[in-house]
């Protein structure tokens, strides 16, 4: 390559750049007959004793022996050096270096042994031109290009020690797991052709090193910024993907252990205290006063955790506010320790900024803090809880389950009374839901307490739910006087404060018996409520809707319509109840009606703000905001059969 050929490149683009690593530099895989490590180790080994160590320095000291009257060539003798060293322009990256160090390594070696050699080895060596480069007044004014030169080739072969190494770790790891690997792996045909490039520009370089005429430099100055801003670039990916594959480990251990746990302290030590490098600081009070990991468990041993998971510059101070409300009221009435958790990954970045931040957000939380949660921790909580950049609440019991992922929203809306739907039990399920409307009547109360039969009325308005009050009054007597009890009857008025709380607990308690709608027992009422909360919707285009309880569970739910058709045919069902229990037959015949009739309406409902799940955005990965969830039916089967 001549020195008009040797032009400088920065302007290609990457997609020129991946053709042509691509097409000409990248080994079939298949037809290696050779190990890429073992050469590459090979060709550390001379470029280290080449270029990084003393042989060349030395030389450049002025110890190696003056071949002022030992050199005996002609001055017009050229060696074709670099038609030798063109084969290094055709292989990829390794082979290439391996092919420069070949002959770099040897023509060193040959320098620093030149007054030594016998007369073979003299030949070759000048052949090599080393009594060119070594004569003392040409060394002198070159010793600053070798020296620069030499550096070139020690950036360039730690180029290619990171290539080899990120290839190494994409073979042995899944990219989800190390994440930087992705974006790593794109680098390496730009740094494949800067390293070729490098290496073609380094030959040419010792060709006119070694030459006894006075040429130009043929070195571009741009390139050794170029590999140094490479070989940094693939060292910091290197260091990342490391460390991320460490802390994938440690997250496996970590979800390892909390499948097994069985109590509140074994997430603790696990989640919140496991950390091999920097230990988390935590602290107890608004004061920041700091206690150890031993306190800290026996602290809170036995009994719920809410931990609130934020990043330092997404917090509200109205969630401030309203946990701050609730915190004194949870420990005391339900057991239930606050832990806030400020997930800010590398605290040294911005240290005093984040230090700054965390402190005075603390002076706002009585409740506990940990600083320095650990990223093996974090990464559990956005695999397993879905935890991202908006603050949320994570509430644990003392056995170590997680109760709920997404409770702030209920927390929103219940305040305190979300605790009551916790451990949902199918006999008191809906105690929580109506307290507001029992407390006012002692007789609606006890008789839910003894497992009485309920009607909860509700409609488009108050004149609407009076209506169908009236109706059920009329068609219930013939059931009291058949089966010798008494059926109690309850209003949800519309447009009330009473309505709100009423559908506010009954979202709830959906969310609560999501974590146990499988369960056979659970089963029956969860499609219950399903059917009650498609009412909330659509109130406004159906004549009301009525819930039979018994005692604090549901029985069944209804339109209006159904359900007064379903007592006014008692006579006909009747025959199926057995004893009094005359609920399952209700909804048996309930059910029929509902099914058997054509023109099926939908079963649509929709919740706001409170999702039962969390979603990213697909375009830019942040956590998407809940402001509705709507779940929709229209029975394909059902209509087909009724048609």
């Amino acid at each position: 390559m001549t020195h008009e050929e040797h032009i400088w490149v920065d302007n290609v683009s990457e997609d020129q750049i991946w053709t042509v690593v691509h097409e000409n530099h990248f080994p079939d895989q298949n037809k290696l007959s050779f190990s890429i490590q073992d050469l590459l180790s090979v060709t550390g080994n001379i470029i280290d004793d080449a270029a990084n160590n003393s042989v060349v320095d030395n030389i450049l000291q002025q110890n190696a022996p003056d071949m002022t009257n030992i050199y005996n060539g002609k001055d017009t003798f050229i060696s074709p050096l670099c038609l030798l060293k063109s084969i290094s322009c055709q292989r990829e990256a390794v082979l290439t270096l391996a092919a420069f160090a070949l002959e770099y390594g040897d023509f060193w070696h040959l320098a620093q042994h030149y007054g030594k050699l016998d007369k073979l080895t003299k030949s070759v060596a000048i052949l090599k031109r080393v009594s060119i480069l070594i004569k003392h007044e040409i060394l002198e004014k070159r010793k600053a290009a070798v020296t620069e030169l030499n550096n070139l080739i020690m950036e360039t072969y730690h180029v290619i020690g990171y290539i080899f190494e990120l290839e190494h770790l994409l073979q042995q790891n899944n990219p989800n797991d190390v994440p930087t690997l992705t974006t790593a792996i794109k680098k390496i045909p730009t740094a494949v052709y800067w390293t070729i490039y490098s290496i073609v520009a380094c030959t040419a370089e010792i060709n006119r090193l070694t030459s006894d005429k006075e040429e130009p430099d043929n070195l571009p100055k741009q390139l050794s910024l170029k590999i140094n801003e490479i070989h940094k670039k693939l060292k910091e990916d290197y260091k990342r993907c490391m460390k991320e594959k460490a802390e994938t480990i440690k997250y496996l251990w970590i979800s390892k252990e909390l499948v097994i746990c069985e109590n509140i302290t074994k997430v603790i030590s696990t989640l919140i205290l496991y950390n091999d490098t920097e230990q988390p600081v935590v602290s107890r009070d608004s004061n920041n006063n700091k206690i150890d990991g031993d306190t800290f468990i026996n602290e809170v041993k036995g009994k719920y955790l809410l931990l609130y998971i934020s990043s330092l510059k997404n917090i509200s101070k109205e969630e401030l506010l309203r946990l701050t409300n609730l915190y004194k009221r949870i420990d005391q009435e339900y057991n239930c320790k606050i832990v806030w958790i400020p997930i800010e990954g590398d605290w040294t970045t911005e240290a005093k900024t984040k230090e700054s931040q965390f402190m005075e957000w603390r002076k706002m939380m009585p409740w506990y803090a940990v600083q320095y949660f650990s990223s093996p921790s974090y990464m559990y909580l956005k695999k397993e809880w879905k935890v991202r950049g908006n603050s949320t609440v994570v509430l644990i019991n003392p056995q170590g389950k997680v109760k709920n992922t997404n409770a702030l929203p209920s927390i929103k809306d219940a305040s305190i009374n979300f605790f009551d739907f916790l451990d949902i039990k199918v006999h008191t399920m809906l105690k929580p839901v109506v307290a507001h409307i029992t407390k006012e009547d002692t007789q609606l109360q006890q008789s839910m307490e003894n497992k009485g039969y309920t009607f909860f009325i509700g409609g488009k308005n108050q004149k609407t739910t009076s209506e169908l009050c009236n109706k059920i009054i009329k068609a219930k007597p013939a059931i009291e006087k058949e089966l010798k009890i008494q059926i109690g009857l309850a209003t949800v008025t519309a447009a009330s404060e009473t309505e709100k709380t009423f559908w506010a607990g009954m979202e709830n308690l959906f969310f609560s018996l999501a974590h146990y709608s499988k369960e056979y027992e659970y089963e029956q009422v969860t499609k219950e409520v399903h059917k009650l909360l498609s009412y909330k919707l659509h109130k406004d285009d159906i004549d009301g809707w009525i819930m039979l309880t018994k005692g604090w569970t549901v029985v069944t739910c209804g339109q209006a319509n159904t359900i007064f058709t379903t007592l006014e045919e008692f006579s006909f069902w009747k025959q199926h109840i057995i004893g009094k229990e005359w609920g399952h037959a209700f909804t048996k015949h309930h059910a029929r009606l509902i099914t058997g009739k054509k023109g099926l309406s939908c079963i649509t409902f929709q919740i706001a703000g409170n999702a039962p799940m969390h979603l990213d955005c697909p375009v830019c990965d942040d956590p998407m905001e809940t402001k509705l969830v709507k779940y929709n039916c229209c029975h394909p089967r059902l209509q087909n059969a009724a048609n």
